[in-house]
């Protein structure tokens, strides 16, 4: 059901958002249809995106059949999300020059300063005949953001020829530089370019939210094996390209990897739903020990707040709740799903609140555990979810 999308894109338009990015992160075509139908309806701008990464699958003709596929099912311009600065200078020259070849459509370019290889890259794009580029207010710029918008500029135009206000440029970027020191607890621990991200491949963006989560639990001096862990959760699945929501559903499987100590032994349910399809095709081979271990460690959901619901009193419901889980081995539970606004400390509080009854499940592992677990629970009549 698309119609929240179809809704939020229409309102957003007529807030006046004119430019809508839309991209998948497995660069499944299906994904993007609808929004890209929608937004054409609202009469703007519909930007369908390529999510740049390497792979064994990832190459030039790869790239070009994606884009052609993006034109023909209506998008009005293409960009090129490049999100972890992966797209060198030469190989982005040509890719552009083949992609404005075969296309019609106007081409955008977005890549990050992370590899140090942006400024670069966005040159010869231009050079390519890129229609359009981003890049940061200087003070916002380079590191885990993009090129100086001042510095790129300068680039390209002979001070006599300058088309933009530097003066007004600069009185932006002085804002801003007062601005920043507010959102000091936000910014990562990179001081430079790291050249390993050709190798793991991190967004600057992923990279930046994982080390606050480390900072968070104390496990700082992890960072390394973290970064290390990443690259090699991505072959397994078969390269997927690091960007929203697979950099965060592959980054939390490596967080729990490095801190078990051992790869795979806690699997989030996104992870399992990115290997099973649920969000779209992968575009390589997923490991078949992987696909193993998953296929053993299925998830199944039990839902318990409509049964609960039923529940008249809150002792009794509370009581029937530790009832509940004492007839489950507590290492066959996965997690207790909580969806709702409010802190799992509160959760007991509200288990009898029909007018805020938060949504629960406990969340139970495939094969025999989910069939044991389904034979204790049988008495109660628990709704299955999953």
């Amino acid at each position: 059901d698309d119609s929240v999308i179809e809704l939020f894109i229409k309102n957003a338009a007529k807030e006046g958002i004119s430019i809508f990015r839309i991209f998948d992160s497995l660069n499944d075509i299906d994904n993007i249809k609808s929004s890209i139908e929608f937004v054409n309806n609202e009469k703007q701008n519909s930007q369908g995106t390529i999510c740049y990464t390497t792979s064994p699958v990832h190459n030039e003709k790869y790239w070009i059949k994606l884009a052609k596929d993006i034109e023909d099912i209506g998008a009005k311009s293409l960009a090129i999300k490049d999100m972890a600065g992966l797209l060198r200078p030469n190989v982005g020259y040509e890719l552009i020059k083949k992609l404005k070849k075969n296309l019609k459509i106007p081409i955008h370019l977005h890549t990050h300063s992370t590899t140090g290889l942006a400024d670069a890259t966005n040159l010869k794009a231009y050079e390519a005949g890129v229609d359009n580029i981003d890049t940061s207010i200087s003070s916002f710029s380079n590191l885990y953001a993009h090129t100086a918008t001042e510095s790129f500029i300068s680039m390209i135009y002979k001070d006599d020829e300058n088309p933009f206000d530097m003066n007004l440029l600069t009185n932006i970027a002085e804002h801003f530089q007062s601005v920043r020191p507010k959102y000091v607890q936000y910014e990562g621990s990179m001081r430079g370019v790291d050249i390993n991200m050709l190798l793991y491949q991190v967004p600057g963006g992923m990279l930046s939210i994982l080390e606050k989560q480390l900072v968070d639990l104390n496990k700082q001096h992890r960072l390394k094996d973290l970064i290390d862990e990443i690259p090699r959760i991505r072959e397994d699945v078969g390269f997927v390209p690091l960007v929203t929501p697979s950099s965060q559903i592959v980054g939390a499987q490596a967080l729990m990897n490095v801190l078990d100590g051992e790869r795979y032994k806690t699997l989030n349910k996104e992870f399992v739903d990115l290997v099973n399809g649920k969000y779209g095709k992968i575009p390589g081979k997923i490991n078949p020990k992987l696909l193993k271990k998953i296929d053993k460690n299925l998830y199944r959901t039990f839902d318990l707040a409509n049964f609960l619901r039923g529940e008249e009193g809150f002792e009794d419901s509370i009581e029937l709740y530790n009832e509940i889980l004492s007839k489950i081995n507590v290492s066959d539970i996965k997690s207790i799903r909580i969806e709702s606004d409010f802190h799992e400390d509160e959760i007991e509080k509200y288990l009898c609140n029909s007018e805020s009854q938060p949504e629960i499940g406990i969340v139970l592992g495939g094969d025999g555990t989910f069939l044991k677990c389904a034979n204790a629970l049988a008495d109660y009549d628990i709704p299955l979810l999953s």
